[in-house]
């Protein structure tokens, strides 16, 4: 393999939309959260394509590997949102905003009509007199409440000092609220949607009167006013930066600049990509290391992996309610990780070969230090659920065939992928913790490819189109993955439009252009009008627009 060190100066990542995950400033490839697809730019697509296929005559290695170093960037994206216990709760966010009030938002149809918003509705109707005892207010507020908890979980896991603003908010009650109402919906679609048995996930009807205890005796964290500590950053930096060391060892190991250095010229260390980094830095007191195959950077990794693999709550159940916050919060539990790290010395230069030993040994010290479940023990209660020749054997059978049942499909499909991944994460910790040094260079071999190739993202784009389509996958029919891009995307709208009645003024917006590529999608518009009228009744052309009296 020929080294090499041009990089091209095009591959930078600005931040833009939050919920868009970029490796480029041309564009070269992204990973969005509410979609749930990996796009490439013409470009990158045209490499990626020439370096799997072996047909690189003509192609400088340098691009070659850098369109590789985006795609694998964008890989560990996928990974994040649907492998590790943070993100899936961060993507089932989105539909469970919605999920458990779809009956409250039948009932507000029937009562009330397509009045939009029902966030607007439901204030005005409470400063007209009515009271929580009117079925069809106590309805609106459901959804209204269950929508804005979720998103503010989803401001505050994303950006930690968002509590300062939240708390001008009149409709953000405490960090604990959010947090404990985000899990509990969340789970509930997951055990719901994939109707497992009891026992198998925790039942959140069992949070609620610790919750109550927790309000009643004004706990930090579970209160209006009382406000808990707050980290740093957030899962963006973390995410960010996970990915983007990841693609830098695997330039690395594919003959590219070995210096840190080099790569920070480059522009590879934007704030958003260098920030997670740099606050580990200080909190453990060691210097910038040199080079991309530091015990340093192989730590930094580690940490992020169990930073954004929390256990309580989900898979396991909550046992100690009043460090629920600081057992879940991404930002804090990579604060607490990068302050164990520090009060253990000897692990700053433990990772030396990334291996699956050193993983375990590095995660159990400091898990245990800062009284965290050890991710095995994750790993293994969700591992341990297959062969239960029930309702997770049924849905796993599945996500082998990818003919998924119709009901709350994006749940389904999301929670087999992760129990697939979980499966091969506890066989081979150290390639999903360290990909890009396991994907390049000596290290690579048939497996790590497999591997890779298995947990690809299950949506993408393609070279001349932003379109959205399937990944063909070995072993699903034609028929079945047509129907299960056709279906997910359709309950994905109608949980966009949903989101649009509660939350948002003014009339709907059908910009469809993200899945289609097109900017006419008058047959996808009304099919998403058909399906919405299906859940709730009323056509949502015929929706009355208010304005909200809350200025």
């Amino acid at each position: 393999m020929s080294p090499f060190s041009h990089l091209d100066p095009y591959l930078l990542n600005p931040a833009n939309d939050p919920l868009v995950f970029d490796a480029t400033l041309a564009g070269y490839g992204s990973y969005t959260t509410e979609h749930f697809v990996l796009r490439l730019s013409p470009r990158a697509h045209e490499l990626v394509d020439a370096l799997t296929q072996r047909d690189t005559e003509g192609h400088e290695v340098a691009e070659l590997y850098q369109a590789y170093s985006t795609y694998l960037h964008e890989t560990v994206h996928w990974w994040q949102h649907m492998g590790s216990t943070a993100g899936l709760i961060l993507s089932l966010a989105y539909p469970a905003q919605i999920y458990g009030s779809m009956t409250s938002l039948q009932t507000f149809a029937r009562g009330a009509g397509v009045v939009k918003p029902v966030k607007a509705w439901a204030h005005r109707a409470m400063l007209d007199g009515r009271t929580h005892s009117d079925p069809v207010l106590a309805a609106a507020n459901i959804a209204v409440n269950n929508a804005l908890d979720i998103k503010f979980y989803k401001q505050l896991a994303w950006s930690p000092e968002s509590i300062l603003s939240l708390e001008q908010t009149p409709y953000f009650q405490s960090v604990g609220h959010s947090y404990l109402k985000t899990y509990g919906e969340i789970v509930h679609a997951i055990n719901g949607s994939c109707d497992f048995a009891e026992g198998q996930f925790p039942d959140p009807g069992r949070w609620d009167a610790q919750f109550l205890k927790l309000q009643l005796s004004r706990s930090e964290g579970f209160h209006r006013g009382a406000r808990p500590p707050y980290a740093d950053i957030g899962i963006q930096q973390i995410f960010e930066g996970q990915a983007r060391f990841c693609q830098i060892q695997y330039l690395a190991s594919s003959g590219g600049p070995e210096l840190l250095q080099t790569y920070r010229e480059q522009g590879y260390f934007a704030p958003v990509y260098v920030d997670a980094f740099e606050l580990f830095l200080v909190l453990t007191g060691t210097e910038w290391p040199e080079r991309y195959d530091s015990p340093i950077v192989g730590l930094f990794l580690l940490i992020c992996d169990l930073a954004i693999n929390p256990t309580r709550g989900f898979p396991l159940d909550i046992e100690f309610f009043e460090g629920f916050i600081c057992d879940v919060d991404p930002g804090a539990r990579f604060t607490r990780l990068c302050l164990a790290a520090a009060e253990t010395p000897e692990l700053a230069q433990a990772v030396q070969s990334f291996s699956a030993q050193e993983y375990e040994h590095v995660a159990a010290r400091l898990s245990e230090r800062c009284g965290y479940d050890d991710p095995r023990t994750g790993l293994a209660a969700v591992v341990g659920l297959l062969g239960d020749k029930g309702p997770v054997d049924a849905l796993m059978e599945e996500h082998r065939t990818f003919n998924y049942a119709g009901v709350n499909m994006p749940v389904r499909v999301l929670i087999s992928h992760f129990i697939a991944f979980c499966q091969d994460k506890q066989r081979r910790p150290e390639f999903f913790c360290w990909p890009g040094f396991w994907m390049a260079g000596d290290k690579f071999n048939p497996e790590a490819g497999s591997l890779f190739a298995t947990h690809l993202s299950l949506f993408q784009d393609r070279g001349d189109t932003e379109q959205i389509f399937p990944r063909a996958v070995r072993g699903r029919s034609p028929e079945n993955i047509k129907k299960l891009v056709n279906t997910f995307f359709g309950g994905m709208l109608v949980f966009d439009l949903a989101l649009q009645w509660v939350l948002e003024p003014g009339p709907f917006r059908y910009d469809f252009k993200w899945l289609t590529g097109k900017s006419e999608n008058a047959a996808l518009i009304a099919l998403a009008k058909r399906q919405f009228a299906q859940y709730y009744g009323p056509d949502p052309d015929t929706c009355t627009l208010i304005d909200s009296p809350v200025p």
